[in-house]
């Protein structure tokens, strides 16, 4: 994975993908949605099935609709290039930190239903940074989702919608972290830290 320093931002190449841009500084070029299915129905239908089959672990992920997500890609003129890798990146991150913090027969249901990744893909820069993501904090991370904490008895404990923002996400990350996903884990991390001690005292 590529990186350097330039004007106070962070040049991020590889892996971690490009930021998809209109051309002008700061603006996403966000895809219209054009869903069969609106994605309430199908979140609840994911929730229904996950509560009526045998659970493969205590923390469940899934993704809804990722062609439409605001920016989930690994290339400017690749959009789906890297996209699976994403995806099982950040359900095993979920999986084993949801594992570790629930209670005996506890479920968590995740479905995400927008991510918009760190950083923004700047064409202007040249053709040498095609696959080069600029991270700076005009282009901070913002995932959103839906969930469903459950007992061991099916009992719904907590659920809701979150829209997860974090404007100050430059300085919230470990300098030495080098997860080319650091920025949208931490999002996350936080996150589900927060909810679950919600759950937990409700």
């Amino acid at each position: 994975m590529r990186r350097a320093e330039t004007d106070g931002s962070t040049m991020i190449g590889g892996r971690e993908g490009m930021k998809q841009s209109t051309g002008n500084a700061g603006r996403k070029r966000v895809r219209t949605l054009t869903m069969k299915t609106p994605i309430l129905l199908v979140t609840l239908g994911l929730f229904a099935g996950f509560l009526s089959a045998e659970p493969a672990s205590a923390g469940e992920v899934n993704f809804v609709d990722t062609d439409n997500f605001t920016d989930f890609s690994d290339s400017y003129s690749f959009l789906e290039r890297g996209r699976e890798s994403i995806i099982n990146e950040i359900t095993r991150f979920l999986e084993n930190r949801a594992e570790s913090r629930l209670k005996a027969g506890e479920k968590l249901t995740i479905v995400i239903t927008d991510v918009d990744m760190a950083g923004e893909f700047e064409p202007w820069r040249g053709s040498s940074a095609q696959d080069v993501r600029i991270v700076k904090d005009l282009y901070p991370p913002r995932i959103d989702l839906s969930f469903r904490l459950t007992n061991e008895a099916g009992t719904v404990i907590s659920e809701g919608n979150r829209k997860l923002r974090d404007m100050g996400f430059m300085y919230t990350v470990r300098a030495s972290d080098r997860d080319p996903l650091r920025y949208e884990k931490d999002l996350l991390a936080r996150w589900l830290s927060k909810e679950l001690r919600r759950g937990s005292s409700a």
